[in-house]
């Protein structure tokens, strides 16, 4: 048998008291799309989405956890945009710093524990 080196991998999401998720890789990836594109337009065509689809998504998040996530500013000759709540943002970033912990203890247990 070769020496293929095996590596671990979590998946992580948070979810409400229905279960229904909140905050996953799917939802952080719009968010942080969002915030680096300035736009859900331009954030949906970077991620080969629709704009319908995104904008439900984002819907979902709001109504799930009570709190608005973009601030939006109507279009016009400009064009509009969108930016992360004060609150979403901090939300991305505690998401983030959770993921990171669980990967690095994930990590260590596995080559604790290696097959």
């Amino acid at each position: 048998m070769k020496n293929n080196r095996l590596s671990i991998h979590t998946k992580i999401w948070i979810e409400n008291e229905q279960g229904d998720t909140v905050l996953g890789a799917g939802q952080l990836k719009i968010l942080e799309t969002i915030d680096a594109q300035g736009s859900i337009s331009a954030a949906a065509k970077a991620m080969k989405m629709g704009y319908r689809s995104m904008w439900g998504r984002l819907k979902k998040i709001e109504e799930r956890t009570g709190k608005s996530v973009l601030i939006r500013k109507k279009g016009g000759i400009m064009g509009g945009n969108s930016v992360l709540t004060p609150e979403a943002k901090i939300m991305v970033e505690k998401f983030r710093q959770v993921q990171q912990k669980i990967n690095e203890n994930a990590e260590k247990i596995f080559r604790e524990t290696s097959l």
